[in-house]
């Protein structure tokens, strides 16, 4: 364990570096089979519509690999770059994919007929049916939420049209033959969709049972403040799960095996209560107790989507499955440390000081937390214990506070930054969570007033 911590405890550039070169090879791999004896009597614009084609396919096989929430794949670089990198080739794949037929009609206008799916030959129907397909992924992606489509609806939605995309995309090579007539290229193929059918095999078949096996229970609901609600889960104890005299944790019954469940302070994990563990909804949300202790972990909750409001309602004994933990945010090894959060966005925040403090850390450590109120404050009363056992400073600033309210007011915002940013210890790390536009200007203005890259550390939710 203690090596692979080390590891996660970074975002490593070599490692992103290495995670995108194999990314590229995987890409481009079916090219070099499939137009080994390409006839140039088809021309330079034709062949270049293929390669755009078989490219773009292959890149949305590979979006199963990024969403599959593997360890060797996400945990190099982070979940919040993995579905970043995610959603941008998406984006680029969609055009590539399209530049396939659209290089087609302009090259020879009778492949327009091909558009009329009733007199079409199959292979077309195919196309056209992957291409639509498409279309709807990206507006459902991109509109979802002026659309109002839930993140569960948009979630199941999101995975069947995916794989139906990749299915009829795949029928329609099949069934031109052209360009995967070869043996070595027909093998390639069946190789590469045999991958995708096994990783959907993990994914929603063996993920799902090793989870069953290692399900966990609420412990306790608490209402912090309005709309946000704290929930403490540990696991459900049988008694082939915990060997006789060892401390009560979630076992990992893979192999015969007993290992607690371990995370690092800012982690998150992806939840699912009151359904099967193999139901495709799972929400993530940032772990906010102590690493010291995963006997039992906390997480507070805003009101948002269906999962998160319905967390108010389940009570204690109910079940709930945990998928994780992820996340390169995680607490600096050493040196003195700014946090910077506004609203819920504290909850990996208060991980990172719980454990510190359950570790007797003595480094220096300032919170900046931006909220509207004194209402809205999380974890106001977590905050006022933790000052008492940590070298803690914690500044609230409020962007409309009561008229009783004696404190800074206003945003955590670029001129806020730049006048706390001298009172700061020298050598501070910086650990920032919360709204992406937040974020991204925090990191601006640090980076504008000497503040080296290396030492900011951020993780976006907005990712999902």
């Amino acid at each position: 364990m203690a090596g692979i911590d080390r590891f996660v405890r970074r975002r490593s550039r070599a490692a992103f570096a290495i995670w995108v070169a194999l990314y590229t090879l995987l890409v481009v791999l079916p090219l070099p089979l499939a137009l080994i004896r390409l006839d140039p009597g088809r021309g330079f614009w034709i062949n270049l519509s293929v390669a755009f084609g078989f490219v773009g396919l292959a890149m949305f096989g590979l979006q199963f690999v990024m969403v599959a929430r593997s360890f060797v794949v996400v945990h190099p670089v982070g979940m919040d770059l993995v579905l970043g990198f995610h959603r941008q080739m998406a984006y680029l794949a969609t055009l590539l994919v399209f530049a396939h037929p659209i290089i087609l009609f302009v090259v020879d206008t009778r492949f327009l007929g091909l558009l009329d799916v009733f007199t079409s030959p199959m292979r077309a129907k195919f196309a056209v049916a992957s291409c639509a397909l498409l279309l709807a992924i990206i507006v459902l992606s991109v509109f979802r939420r002026r659309l109002r489509v839930s993140y569960e609806a948009w979630q199941i939605t999101h995975a069947v049209l995916a794989l139906a995309v990749v299915v009829t995309a795949l029928a329609h090579v099949l069934l031109v033959g052209y360009y995967v007539r070869e043996w070595w290229e027909q093998a390639l193929w069946i190789v590469l969709s045999a991958a995708f059918v096994g990783l959907g095999v993990w994914v929603r078949l063996l993920k799902p049972v090793l989870r069953r096996r290692r399900p966990w229970v609420v412990e306790s609901i608490d209402r912090d403040i309005d709309a946000v609600t704290t929930i403490t889960i540990r696991p459900k104890q049988t008694a082939d799960a915990v060997r006789p005299g060892t401390h009560s944790g979630p076992a990992d019954l893979a192999g015969g095996l007993w290992r607690p469940f371990h995370f690092e302070p800012g982690q998150f994990a992806w939840l699912q209560a009151r359904r099967s563990a193999f139901a495709l909804t799972y929400h993530p949300f940032s772990i906010s107790s102590s690493a010291e202790h995963p006997e039992h972990i906390r997480f507070s909750i805003k009101a948002h989507e269906n999962f998160s409001r319905d967390i108010a309602e389940l009570v204690p004994g109910d079940t709930v499955y945990v998928d994780g933990p992820f996340g390169a945010f995680v607490l600096p090894p050493a040196g003195p440390i700014v946090f910077v959060g506004t609203g819920v966005g504290v909850t990996p925040l208060l991980s990172m000081l719980e454990t510190l403090a359950d570790r007797g850390d003595t480094r220096r450590c300032e919170l900046w937390l931006g909220n509207r109120d004194e209402r809205s404050i999380a974890g106001r009363s977590q905050l006022e214990a933790l000052e008492q056992r940590l070298d803690l400073s914690v500044v609230h600033l409020l962007s409309r506070p009561s008229a009783e309210w004696q404190g800074p007011k206003g945003h955590i915002d670029a001129a806020f930054v730049r006048a706390r940013l001298p009172l700061a210890a020298e050598g501070s790390s910086f650990c920032i969570c919360g709204p992406d536009a937040m974020m991204d200007e925090v990191e601006r203005t640090l980076a504008d007033l000497g503040v080296h890259h290396d030492v900011i550390h951020s993780e976006r939710f907005g990712m999902v």
